[in-house]
């Protein structure tokens, strides 16, 4: 049933335009890259762009030694609270990992990483999922064919097959970006060389990367928890559609979800501990913010008398999160089939 759902779509104007959005965002995406570690530039007070001239290779290492400098003085830190203990245990085992202090050609990485996670990406991705999901059962309400398949002999499956869409439809559309970013920047850059070095060559800020990660290690848990945000997200879109009975209504209901864990952040009542969660784990944040997120250590936020790591809590709640929007589903199921 599945694939008659997907046939549908890339039979119907629907497919068109997520096919023209798709090629549209991995087309803009070849031509955007981050300032590499070989490049430093700034600009002045009157706003002029200053580019540093010195050989690339000393650019790189300038900035690899700064890096390193400031992962040394995080590790003799003597600050005695739990985030300061937390950040010097993590640096230690930074330096400890570290092989090779010299630069080495990380450029595929750099552009890589920059891509599979950009704020513009996730956007693009929300849009589709609006676009499918928020309409999977209202589309058909508006046809007329919810009769006929609440009539139908294969009701459930055609059912669970449209929920399923919450899960295939980012999965797949992601494993493909990624794909096709792979290669573009393999043009690029040349295939990825030196992906066991540590991640801290890749980032701007190595201080709150929550572990020694290698760059394929720390892109991965990127991709796992961008790859979490979008079925999540996806998910959701689907059960709108099955509580609702408008695409207007059921595409409202998806961007109140969004945006309303931002809104609550602003609500200066709640409880700092929640608020810190909420400030992490709201959608706008995630989606335009997903860099100081995803395998980020924040320290711990304590909840009935017990620490939780905060980042760890978060992906908790995106993974219930799946379950509870799932389970709502198909608690809708019945009523859907008792109009």
């Amino acid at each position: 049933m599945i694939y008659w759902e997907i046939k549908k779509i890339l039979k119907s104007k629907t497919g068109i335009i997520i096919a023209a959005i798709f090629i549209l965002l991995c087309l803009t995406m070849a031509f955007i890259k981050p300032e590499m570690e070989t490049q430093n530039s700034h600009r002045n007070e009157q706003y002029e762009l200053i580019k540093d001239t010195r050989k690339a290779e000393v650019i790189a290492q300038g900035k690899l030694d700064a890096k390193i400098g400031t992962i040394k003085e995080m590790a003799n830190s003597q600050e005695k609270d739990d985030f300061s203990k937390g950040i010097k245990e993590i640096s230690t085992k930074k330096l400890k990992n570290m092989e090779d202090t010299k630069y080495k050609d990380v450029s595929f990485w750099k552009v890589y990483d920059y891509r599979v996670t950009n704020t513009f990406m996730a956007f693009c991705m929300v849009v589709i999922l609006i676009i499918v999901c928020c309409n999977t059962y209202t589309d058909e309400i508006v046809s007329t064919v919810e009769n006929l398949i609440l009539t139908s002999k294969n009701k459930n499956r055609a059912l669970y097959s449209k929920l399923g869409l919450g899960i295939l439809i980012p999965t797949v559309l992601y494993g493909f970006y990624l794909a096709i970013q792979f290669i573009i920047t393999a043009i690029q850059y040349g295939m990825p060389t030196n992906g066991k070095l540590q991640a801290i060559r890749i980032i701007d800020n190595p201080i709150l990367v929550r572990d020694a990660y290698t760059i394929i290690q720390f892109i991965a848990v990127k991709i796992g928890v961008m790859l979490l945000i979008l079925v999540v997200l996806g998910v959701i879109a689907c059960l709108c559609s099955f509580i609702t009975k408008s695409s207007i209504a059921s595409t409202s209901g998806f961007l109140v979800f969004v945006i309303i864990g931002k809104v609550l952040t602003m609500v200066s009542i709640i409880p700092s501990n929640v608020g810190m969660v909420l400030n992490n784990i709201n959608f706008v944040n995630l989606l335009f913010s997903f860099q100081g997120f995803a395998g980020a250590y924040y320290g711990n936020v304590k909840f009935f008398g017990m620490n939780f790591d905060l980042i760890n809590l978060c992906l908790g709640i995106l993974a219930v999160t799946i379950v509870a929007a799932i389970t709502l589903s198909i608690v809708s199921f019945k009523k859907i089939l008792v109009r």
